[in-house]
C-alpha cells in the first residue's frame, strides 16, 4: 500500500515542507512504508521541479531505505516532464508514475509516442498512470502494447475506476504490477485478483482503516468484517466526493492535525457549508473509520 501525500502549501502557494514532514512523520508511525508524491493527490500541476526534489529528499531522509518512494512526474508536455524525471530519479525515488500530458486531448498514438519519449529517458522503473478524470485516457490497447514492448514500463496505475485494462494487462502480461489508483476500486480488484498494490488518497489521512481494509479483503474479501470496512470506507469516499481533489482530504488532514487545508482559491459558501457538515460527520464517525 502506498499513502498518495497531499502537498500542504503557504498562502503564496509555496510548499511547506515542515507540514509535509509532520504528516509523512504520522503515516510512518502508522506502519505505512510505501508514498506516492505528486500525483493528482499531490496537485501535480503545481509542482516545479524544485519542490519535487525536496519533498522526495525530506521523504528518503524520513523514511530512509525502508520505504519506497513513487514520484509522479506529470506535464503538459515532454519538457516539463523531463524536468521532474531528471529532478525524481536524483533525489531518491525509487520508481516514477507517468500520466498522459494533461489539458489537451490526444489520440492514441500521440501518448504511445510521448510515453516512448519519456521512456528513452528513464532510469527508473516507470508505471503508467491512467488518470482520465484529468488526462486523455489510456486505451487497454495501448498499455498493453507499451507495457509489452518498454522494458522501463512496469506495468500501470489505474484511476480509471474501471478494472477492464487490469484485467486485460494480468491476463496477457503476468508479470506486469497492476495497480489500483483509485479507492473505489479497491475492493473489487482484491476480489478478483488483479491488484497488486494501490496507491490510495484515502490512506493519506486514514492509514488505519485502509490498512485494515486492505488486509481483510486481500485475504477474505466476503468475510462480515471486509465488507463492514468496505461500507465505512465507502461512505468516506461518498464525503470526498462532495469536493474537488483532493479538497475533502486536505480537510480532513487539518481535522487530524497533520497539516493546515490550504486551497488553491478561496471555498464557495457551497463548499463552505458542506466542509462543516463534513467535519461533523467525520467526528461522530471516528470508531468506525479505527480512528481512537
Amino acid at each position: 500500500m502506498f499513502a498518495a501525500m497531499t502537498v500542504p502549501r503557504t498562502n503564496d502557494g509555496v510548499v511547506e515542507i515542515a507540514a509535509f514532514a509532520h504528516h509523512m512523520e504520522f503515516l510512518l508511525r502508522c506502519g505505512i512504508t510505501g508514498f506516492a508524491l505528486n500525483g493528482a493527490t499531490g496537485e501535480y500541476c503545481l509542482t516545479s521541479p524544485q519542490e519535487l526534489g525536496e519533498m522526495l529528499r525530506k521523504a528518503r531522509e524520513l523514511g530512509g531505505a525502508d520505504v519506497t518512494l513513487l514520484s509522479g512526474i506529470g506535464g503538459a508536455g515532454f519538457h516539463q516532464v523531463s524536468r521532474l524525471l531528471e529532478t525524481a530519479q536524483a533525489s531518491g525515488a525509487d520508481g516514477l508514475l507517468l500520466p498522459m500530458p494533461h489539458f489537451f486531448p490526444y489520440g492514441q498514438g500521440d501518448l504511445d509516442t510521448f510515453v516512448r519519449e519519456v521512456a528513452q529517458h528513464a532510469s527508473l522503473p516507470v508505471l503508467l498512470y491512467d488518470l482520465p478524470g484529468f488526462t486523455t485516457p489510456l486505451n487497454s490497447e495501448t498499455v498493453l502494447r507499451l507495457v509489452q514492448e518498454l522494458p522501463q514500463i512496469i506495468g500501470l496505475k489505474d484511476s480509471s475506476g474501471s478494472l477492464l485494462t487490469l484485467h486485460r494487462l494480468k491476463a496477457s502480461v503476468p508479470g506486469a504490477n497492476c495497480v489500483v489508483g483509485n479507492d473505489s476500486a479497491l475492493f473489487g480488484a482484491l476480489s478478483e485478483s488483479v491488484c497488486d498494490g494501490v496507491v490510495s488518497g484515502v490512506a493519506c489521512v486514514l492509514p488505519e482503516l485502509m490498512q485494515a481494509f486492505y488486509r481483510e479483503a486481500r485475504t477474505a474479501p466476503h468475510s462480515d468484517n471486509a465488507l463492514a470496512l468496505k461500507g465505512h470506507l465507502d461512505r468516506f469516499i461518498e464525503w470526498l466526493g462532495q469536493f474537488p481533489v483532493p479538497w475533502g482530504l486536505k480537510i480532513i488532514a487539518e481535522e487530524r492535525r497533520l497539516s493546515a487545508a490550504d486551497f488553491p482559491f478561496p471555498l464557495s459558501p457551497e463548499s463552505t457549508r458542506a466542509r462543516s457538515q463534513f467535519i461533523e460527520w467525520f467526528r461522530a464517525s471516528k470508531p468506525d473509520l479505527m480512528i481512537e
